[in-house]
């Protein structure tokens, strides 16, 4: 079940690591769809709600360009969002 979430979670992180992405040929809605009857068989307890939303919006967002035939720079999106997160310390 662990190896079954941290595949999808790989999986979902594909388009991030490429400058452009052709979501019209993407495959990790059915590869994450097929690791799913694992992770609900085995889990102990529900993900928190923040990992599930997290998927599902991704999860739609990739279906939605792939109707679309989307190429998008998803790197750059990713480096626009989280290249200047700097982790605040606690006190």
């Amino acid at each position: 079940m662990v190896q079954a979430h941290l595949r999808s979670m790989e999986l979902l992180a594909e388009p991030f690591t490429q400058t452009t992405y052709d979501f019209a040929h993407q495959s990790v809605t059915d590869e994450v769809r097929k690791l799913i009857p694992v992770m609900l068989k085995h889990r102990l307890t529900p993900p928190p709600n923040e990992t599930y939303s997290l998927n599902r919006k991704l999860s739609g967002s990739f279906l939605l360009c792939a109707k679309l035939g989307s190429k998008v720079n998803c790197r750059k999106i990713w480096e626009d969002v989280v290249g200047n997160y700097k982790p605040t310390t606690g006190s």
